[in-house]
């Protein structure tokens, strides 16, 4: 019996989705998979963020969605649009928009490490 490769003993089996190891080649353009390396970043962003937190509130009797995250100089609540993974540690310096205080750096540090994980893990993945 003829040994068949990789591709052509795959061929014929359909991942949750139904889609198909040969539709897969042609199933995401250019355009479409920059999103989804995009998408991937965000959303790796975002559960480190969370998790960041997680880590800042254990043992404090806080809970890990409320209250709000806010600075812990100035215990003011941050705005939403300050609070994107990354993107408003950059935008405001590092610093509290309110009073100026440090943000520390293992913020955007693990949000930046989850958001490369995330896209590693998806472009490991047959689909992209």
């Amino acid at each position: 019996m003829p040994r068949m490769s990789y591709t052509r003993s795959m061929a014929n089996w359909h991942a949750p989705l139904g889609v198909s190891f040969q539709t897969t080649d042609h199933v995401l353009t250019s355009g479409m998979w920059w999103c989804a390396v995009i998408w991937l970043g965000f959303f790796g962003g975002a559960v480190g963020s969370f998790l960041t937190v997680v880590w800042d509130r254990l043992g404090t009797g806080e809970g890990f969605v409320l209250p709000r995250s806010r600075c812990p100089e100035c215990d003011r609540p941050i705005r939403w649009y300050h609070n994107v993974p990354v993107i408003g540690w950059l935008l405001l310096g590092g610093r509290c928009y309110d009073c100026g205080s440090r943000i520390p750096f293992k913020h955007p540090l693990i949000e930046l490490a989850f958001a490369l994980l995330f896209i590693a893990i998806g472009l490991s993945t047959p689909w992209l």
